[in-house]
């Protein structure tokens, strides 16, 4: 929903050919409009598939390296920890193993020493 006004000093009325000229520029407001509204839906939809894609990429190669070092976990947690990283723009990470009491630091990556010490 929108509005064009116009305004002059004299008052008279607007000629045929005014309000018909007016009336192009709020057909043609509308046309830019919706062409704006096309544009970002489609910008998101395409933002959207690339992010499916990042993942679908990351989960592929860890996938991979599972099949390529079976019984070798180190391999396979710095996969994972490396593709978190860089889909979610992270600096530094870490994956953590629970054995029931506690947890222990399975694979390290960019971990500040502060917190490495923690």
């Amino acid at each position: 929903m929108g509005a064009i006004s116009i305004y002059r000093q004299e008052v008279r009325p607007f000629s045929n050919k005014q309000v018909a000229l007016l009336q192009s520029f709020a057909n043609q407001a509308v046309i830019a409009i919706e062409n704006t509204r096309l544009l970002n839906e489609l910008r998101q939809r395409t933002d959207d598939l690339a992010e499916s894609l990042k993942q679908q990429t990351a989960t592929s190669e860890v996938l991979r390296v599972i099949s390529v070092s079976p019984g070798d976990m180190k391999p396979v947690f710095e996969a994972i920890l490396a593709n978190a990283l860089r889909i979610c723009e992270a600096k530094f990470g870490h994956v953590l193993l629970y054995d029931g009491e506690r947890y222990h630091a399975a694979h390290l990556h960019d971990v500040p020493p502060s917190y490495r010490q923690f």
